[in-house]
């Protein structure tokens, strides 16, 4: 039976901060000991967060909600252990460093990338212990190539975006690197069932042309939607070609536009992660188009994946609401919201999308999903799929 719901997160996990609590008592652990469950998170955070992560979403609720675990790609430890710099370390045989303004691809193999790099290694192996004996999807996050070539600079100092060659070989080096990576986590998990989910935060103000240039003083051009659908077709391509996943398990964010669903498509993308937050309401302009573009993917078939505010004392209930209404008013019963996923997030990249926030920053521990907005989403799901059962 297909699940009413799946629940996942966006790929990030705030480091949980240790608390202490006056002397150990006689025959307790000692610190720095592998049973003193409160230095964990110093000793070892990819460990400590892969079982958190194993215990919240390790097993399914029940029998019709699902979940969908995931690896810690960014814990927010230091500079190093971000999304961004976690994609860029898949990038295959491509080095850079951090320089002041950010991150600086093919200009030699700095200290903070090799870091990066090493982090991913040393994820694996905390993998093979943390997830011993599991069976079940495992999904890895990455920045998709849009985002990168926002984010990042080229020798000259000039954002990637500004050089066309480097960007035609982001999807390339990308699929290459996530290759090695997932037959990496094959080897160290041999029960986890890979699943990917290509995050295109700044996709939005890419395609709008609102990345800022060094100076700050003007802006690149946009970018049309038809060549950012040339680099996920490339992308895809490549994944495919080299019998990483098929396009069933892989989600695509796509922003909130229209074109950029409709590349996607075409693309051969089956899977887009898509937040309420950023859509127009179906009566504004171009929100029917848009709304009703989505609920063509789903009835052709595509998988609809919501990213939602889930800390708590956020959004989430409102969000919610908000695609039930609107499904609703599009003449879909609530049964048919059934299947989606529900992808727990901070909200963090809703500034990157509409471009009042630069991609290449370092975002702040705040941005990073936490252990109370999962526990906060897995609360929320009992009610949506009584909702969509109905």
């Amino acid at each position: 039976m297909s699940p009413l719901v799946t629940l996942t997160g966006d790929g990030t996990f705030r480091a949980p901060v240790p608390q202490h609590s006056g002397s150990p008592q006689p025959g307790s652990p000692q610190p720095g000991s592998q049973q003193s469950g409160q230095l964990t998170a110093i000793e070892d955070p990819q460990l400590d967060a892969l079982m958190r992560l194993r215990g919240l979403l390790g097993d399914d609720l029940e029998d019709q909600i699902a979940t969908r675990l995931y690896l810690p790609m960014a814990l927010g430890t230091d500079a190093t252990d971000h999304l961004l710099p976690a994609s860029l370390a898949m990038l295959s045989d491509e080095s850079g460093d951090l320089a002041p303004y950010g991150w600086r691809i093919g200009t030699g193999l700095g200290r903070d990338w090799q870091r990066a790099r090493d982090r991913i290694a040393t994820l694996a192996d905390a993998a093979r212990i943390a997830l011993l004996g599991y069976e079940g999807p495992l999904s890895t996050a990455v920045l998709g190539p849009a985002t990168l070539a926002a984010s990042t600079f080229v020798g000259s100092g000039e954002r990637t975006l500004s050089d066309p060659g480097a960007v035609r070989d982001l999807p390339m080096l990308l699929a290459e690197g996530l290759a090695d990576h997932l037959d990496l986590m094959a080897e160290r998990v041999p029960g986890g069932r890979a699943e990917l989910l290509v995050r295109e935060d700044a996709v939005g103000a890419v395609a709008t042309g609102l990345i800022p240039t060094p100076s700050g003083r003007r802006t690149y051009p946009a970018i049309p939607a038809t060549v950012i659908g040339t680099l996920w077709r490339c992308l895809l391509a490549e994944l495919i070609d080299r019998d990483v996943l098929d396009p069933d398990r892989i989600t695509l964010g796509i922003g909130a536009s229209r074109p950029l669903l409709q590349e996607a498509r075409q693309a051969g993308f089956r899977r887009f992660a898509i937040a309420p937050h950023r859509l127009p309401a179906l009566s504004s302009a171009g929100g029917r188009d848009l709304w009703e573009e989505i609920a063509g993917a789903h009835d052709a078939g595509c998988r609809i994946e919501w990213v939602l505010d889930a800390r708590p004392g956020g959004a989430l209930t409102a969000e919610l609401d908000q695609i039930l209404r609107t499904w609703q008013q599009l003449g879909f019963g609530a049964a048919q919201a059934q299947g989606f996923t529900l992808i727990g997030h901070t909200g963090s990249s809703h500034a990157l999308h509409a471009g009042t926030t630069d991609p290449s920053e370092q975002p702040a521990d705040r941005a990073l999903l936490d252990e109370a907005g999962l526990e906060h989403l897995l609360r929320a799901a009992p009610l949506w799929a009584e909702r969509v059962q109905s």
